[in-house]
């Protein structure tokens, strides 16, 4: 199976079989509205797809009112 290593905002990593950002976060149970997405120093976008061997930066996103 071709994995993705993600690091959580936390620091965390987990692997996760390859996909789209989009997917990805959902499998892992995150808002894609919540994170930035970076893999080799460029931002990604929810269907940027991630392959074997990426390792996956999860940046949170604050906000507030």
């Amino acid at each position: 199976m071709s994995e993705v290593s993600v690091v959580l905002a936390d620091g965390r990593t987990v692997k996760t079989p390859e996909g789209t950002v989009e997917e990805i976060l959902q499998r892992l149970n995150l808002n894609p509205y919540e994170f930035l997405a970076v893999c080799e120093g460029e931002l990604l976008t929810a269907d940027d797809v991630c392959k074997s061997g990426d390792v996956l930066k999860l940046t949170s996103i604050v906000h507030g009112g």
